[in-house]
């Protein structure tokens, strides 16, 4: 099964969690040898995906490359095996069969590395963002303008309900196959009505996405200094649900208790042939992390499983 995530981490403004951006990207391929170069070429992968948004100075090129390569050294030796652990507990509860419950324990545990990671960069996102100038801010916004752009179209939105549904159903069942392999025509169309039931957030999702974006090109404009921008990034990176207005958070906590009842269900739906392939999958990115870490103890663990 697919870990779902809540708390997704956007190229827009997010520094310190570029690092769980790019893995996460590189586990949704699907390709091990693809989590293994990737994130040994991480810095080149995350400067390549920041120059769509803000074209750095030599002097903040140099910055930025510092601070990255002392939070790459550090995710990798603590965090690498954290990951590990969380999958290797992951593929336990995959092959007893997920419930809401397990769901739930693995977002909060992913959770909590993504608020290790800002914790531990929180710092030097505060020095990159403070090296900004105002013509750089005002290039950022633009970029959020294209970036906006590209995703309503991805989204669906403005577009007719069928429309937003047919494309949110597709994504899932895509997720879902990156982990269990070709899901049978049945179940793809029952993971699509399951889609279906939960609310249709397009809009809502979309205008939270604006506001992060609001809220990011306000810190940069508004004088912080070094210790209140870190304060100040520390709360924000991680916490998709600070300042919503109390309506739109009552609708989203219960349409995450909804989406963790929908991957419980798919959880049932599974061949004894997919749940095994999902449980290779995870057992694979364990190895991959244990070895990218350094530990050295891959082989140790696939004969414990």
């Amino acid at each position: 099964m697919n870990l779902p995530a809540r708390t997704p981490v956007h190229a827009s403004g997010r520094l310190a969690g570029m690092l769980l951006a790019v893995l996460a990207l590189l586990v949704m391929t699907g390709c091990s040898s693809g989590i293994r170069l990737g994130y040994n070429q991480a810095e080149t992968l995350v400067n390549w995906t920041l120059s769509d948004y803000v074209e750095f100075e030599p002097h903040q090129r140099d910055l930025f490359g510092q601070k990255f390569r002392a939070l790459h050294d550090w995710h990798r030796r603590e965090q690498l095996p954290e990951y590990a652990r969380l999958l290797r507990e992951a593929r336990t509860r995959v092959e007893n069969g997920l419930s809401r419950e397990d769901i739930d324990w693995i977002i909060a545990h992913s959770r909590g590395r993504l608020e290790a990671l800002v914790e531990q960069g929180a710092g030097d996102a505060a020095d990159l963002m403070l090296s900004l100038t105002p013509e750089q801010v005002k290039e950022l916004e633009r970029a959020f303008v294209r970036a906006n752009q590209k995703t309503a179209r991805a989204w669906g939105v403005g577009r007719p309900v069928a429309e937003q549904q047919k494309k949110r159903a597709d994504r899932l069942v895509a997720q879902v196959e990156r982990f269990t392999g070709r899901l049978s025509r049945e179940q793809a169309e029952r993971v699509a009505e399951m889609a279906n039931t939960l609310p249709l957030n397009t809009e809502q999702r979309f205008a939270e996405r604006q506001r992060r974006q609001r809220e990011l090109l306000a810190a940069l404009q508004s004088g912080r200094s070094r210790a209140e921008m870190a304060a100040w990034f520390r709360q924000w990176a991680p916490n998709w649900e600070r300042g919503r207005d109390p309506a739109a958070a009552r609708s989203a906590k219960a349409a995450a208790e909804q989406r963790s009842q929908v991957f419980a269900d798919i959880d049932r739906l599974l061949t004894p042939a997919q749940r095994r392939q999902a449980m290779d999958r995870l057992q694979a990115f364990s190895e991959d992390f244990i070895a990218l870490s350094g530990t050295g103890a891959s082989r140790q663990q696939r004969a414990s499983n």
